[in-house]
């Protein structure tokens, strides 16, 4: 993950929202992944990514999941909200999906808990729970019940309220963030009455879950059967929550096909329930091809990407792995439509590369008495410092295009493209050379200085070996007298 420099500073506020779009759409496993990977590459030197930054946006996301850092001091908002941390995001592209809720309702939510005549019972309990908190009491898991009891009761009566009046309806909204908030505060308060399960769920499989053995998923079995005979067709909320703990979500395919094929009457509604499973990582896999499809329409940025596309090789190859080892046939055909659509932003990425590296190879119209034909690079026109940074990013995501394309089983994915990008910076730099020899002054020092450019910024595309000796060419020729 080694690519150009770029610092916050550097993005466009473009690229940084789509960045951090990106990453707060992460589930906890993949968030945490990307996490230890940055900081790997960062201590091995990596000086490519925006590491301070992409860490930042991730640290804030883990620490409001409770992974992977020091638990914090405890208190009655984080009681209320741990059980339903494993569905928090922090952002959400289109519609509302089920079991994604995002962060940012939390404090509005939490506000209107405390203040709002219809929650009044709550705030009292929540009050009651912070004192039992403070005094480190036995009895703190009975003041939690009742928190959550009497915030049923008041989302309850809100939501009812909401349903009814519908300029009600709009100041909640408002007051809560907006529409897709209020959808939000709407499914916490259906989650409020498998609290119980959803933390029986969380003690059963500490996070972050790697894989599922047998012992696990007749585990999470009985977790759903039990779930599903106290509430009903929520139970499904489990397998969400499920696939929010563990490290790669695709894993969870095994307790998919393990119930959906169960035959004994214990199973139950399990058997079509678990295609939330399915529905869902399908749901992530095809919104991180559809990503890509928007990257590959707007300004390229050779780190996001690399980013993107490193992302959704990962998925598509875990879930087709997956679903290779239950012979399903359908699922891995539907993988292979997404890579198809990933293949088509790869080669875009590839074109738009070539492009800038184009421009950082200035050209212009021959002369009459020069020893070019058509086209000479223009050595006295100066390089913007952002089109040099664009084309040496361009150069090293060129360079690794084949290894990606590999990974995403498309060896064709921008190969061409590749191609004519190592021959276009092999040609300029040997016309370079003719253009060295052939001037005098201060343009024989320009035209070596835009050589030195050049090899810098091709360094990734051209062998070592080739390198050198390009430079040593260029060195003869500006001897010559």
């Amino acid at each position: 993950m080694n690519i150009a420099p770029a610092t916050p500073d550097a993005l466009s506020p473009a690229k940084r929202a789509r960045l951090v779009e990106f990453l707060g759409s992460l589930p906890p496993g993949p968030a945490a992944k990307l996490f230890a990977a940055l900081e790997t590459d960062r201590s091995r030197g990596g000086a490519g990514l925006p590491h301070a930054f992409l860490l930042d946006v991730l640290r804030r996301e883990l620490l409001a999941r409770g992974a992977r850092f020091p638990v914090r001091a405890s208190n009655a908002e984080r009681a209320f909200y741990t059980p339903f941390e494993d569905f928090f995001v922090l952002f959400r592209t289109g519609k509302k999906r089920k079991g994604r809720i995002l962060r940012a309702v939390a404090v509005p939510l939490w506000r209107l808990l405390k203040t709002d005549p219809a929650t009044s019972n709550a705030a009292r309990a929540a009050a009651a729970l912070e004192g039992a908190i403070r005094e480190n009491s036995q009895n703190r898991p009975t003041f939690e019940d009742s928190l959550f009891a009497a915030a049923a009761e008041g989302f309850a009566r809100l939501s009812a309220h909401a349903q009814a009046d519908t300029t009600f309806r709009d100041d909640l909204a408002d007051r809560l963030g907006g529409p897709e908030s209020l959808e939000d505060f709407r499914e916490i308060g259906r989650l409020i009455v498998a609290v119980h399960h959803l933390k029986s769920l969380q003690a059963a499989f500490p996070r972050p879950v790697r894989s599922l053995t047998e012992e696990d998923v007749y585990e999470m079995r009985r977790l759903y059967a039990a779930a599903r005979a106290d509430i009903g067709d929520l139970a499904p909320y489990l397998l969400l929550q499920l696939m929010g703990r563990m490290d790669a979500p695709w894993r969870a395919l095994r307790l998919h096909y393990h119930l959906a094929s169960a035959r004994d009457d214990a199973a139950g509604p399990a058997r079509d329930e678990a295609a939330i499973i399915l529905e869902t990582l399908f749901d992530d896999l095809e919104g991180a091809a559809r990503l890509l499809e928007r990257d590959a329409e707007g300004e390229f940025d050779a780190g996001l990407a690399e980013i993107h596309l490193t992302h959704f090789i990962s998925f598509a190859e875990g879930l087709s792995e997956e679903a290779g080892r239950a012979s399903d046939r359908v699922t891995q055909t539907r993988v292979e439509a997404a890579r198809d659509v990933a293949a088509g932003a790869l080669e875009r990425f590839t074109e738009q590369s070539l492009a800038a590296l184009r421009k950082a190879m200035p050209v212009r119209h021959a002369g009459g008495s020069s020893r070019l034909m058509a086209l000479r690079p223009d050595f006295a026109r100066p390089l913007p410092p952002r089109a040099t940074s664009a084309a040496r990013q361009a150069a090293l995501f060129l360079a690794k295009s084949a290894d990606l394309a590999a990974a995403l089983r498309r060896p064709q994915a921008g190969k061409d493209v590749a191609s004519d990008a190592m021959e276009e910076a092999r040609r300029y730099a040997g016309d370079l050379v003719l253009e060295i020899r052939a001037a005098e002054g201060e343009d024989r020092l320009a035209a070596r200085r835009l050589m030195e450019h050049l090899l810098d910024i091709a360094g990734p595309l051209l062998p070592a070996d080739e390198i050198g000796l390009l430079r040593d060419r260029a060195q003869a020729a500006a001897m010559t007298a």
